[in-house]
């Protein structure tokens, strides 16, 4: 299983890399607790948390935020009458990815259970590039 998740993620990097190579190629963001691989013209913005670590990932058109901690959203809105939810695996760990039923009309993102008390939530608003999202939140490593 982890052969595959790790072919899958290495399937999914060459390809984020080969989108976007015209545009700086792609760069790993070191985020303290999680590491996570972007396009090179995405940009890293470190926002003030009380219980979490929050920030924003943005190429100036996406933005998704992200939130570690004990209380990362779940995204329990999103119901299958509004979105596609995937149970998957990230870096060996559950994680549940959604997606709007009409592609960049709605919330995407994903929600990985990390350990016993803490989560991650990455997630964005009517996204316009879908694939570069899921990508990037595929790239997610601990």
């Amino acid at each position: 299983m982890k052969v595959t998740g790790l072919i899958l993620c290495i399937i999914n990097l060459l390809s984020l890399g080969s989108c976007h190579r015209e545009n700086g190629g792609v760069k790993e963001l070191d985020l303290e607790t999680f590491q996570v691989t972007v396009p090179g013209r995405w940009r890293h913005e470190k926002q003030q948390g009380f219980d979490s670590q929050v920030g924003k990932l943005t190429n100036g058109k996406d933005l998704l935020n992200y939130d570690y901690g004990w209380y990362a959203y779940r995204f329990t809105k999103e119901t299958s009458d509004t979105h596609d939810r995937q149970n998957i695996e990230i870096d060996g760990k559950p994680a549940l990815l959604v997606k709007p039923l009409k592609s960049g009309n709605g919330v995407m993102g994903v929600y990985i259970q990390v350990d016993q008390v803490n989560r991650l939530a990455i997630y964005g608003n009517n996204i316009t590039d879908e694939p570069t999202a899921k990508a990037i939140f595929q790239s997610v490593r601990f």
